[in-house]
């Protein structure tokens, strides 16, 4: 089962790192490299540490602290760049979205 929840929570890190390359490109206009490719590495890192925590807290929390964990993460790496604070937002939902669709949505809950 933790192996799945694994699987399930990088997959949707990887989704929505896709998400965020797509964002920095067409709505922000950098280019995908570096900044496009390191947020679709950093999520997918954020996903594979959501399914293998063994933090025991509700999933909603959860999914909140380490959005926010990585979030701070990647201020410090965008520093001086136009998306800084909305990174900070958009990954703290990601996080909290990586947790709903996989606890909530397939029923693949963390080890208590």
């Amino acid at each position: 089962m933790q192996t799945k929840r694994a699987m399930m929570t990088t997959v949707w890190g990887a989704i929505f790192g896709i998400v965020c390359m797509l964002q920095l490109k067409y709505l922000v206009g950098t280019s995908l490299w570096p900044l496009g490719i390191g947020s679709l590495v950093h999520h997918s890192v954020m996903g594979l540490t959501i399914g293998v925590s063994n933090i025991r807290l509700h999933w909603a929390p959860h999914g909140l602290l380490w959005g926010l964990l990585f979030g701070i993460f990647l201020v410090i790496l965008y520093q001086a760049q136009p998306v800084t604070w909305g990174a900070l937002a958009f990954v703290i939902v990601w996080g909290f979205l990586i947790e709903l669709i996989t606890t909530a949505g397939f029923k693949l809950k963390g080890e208590k």
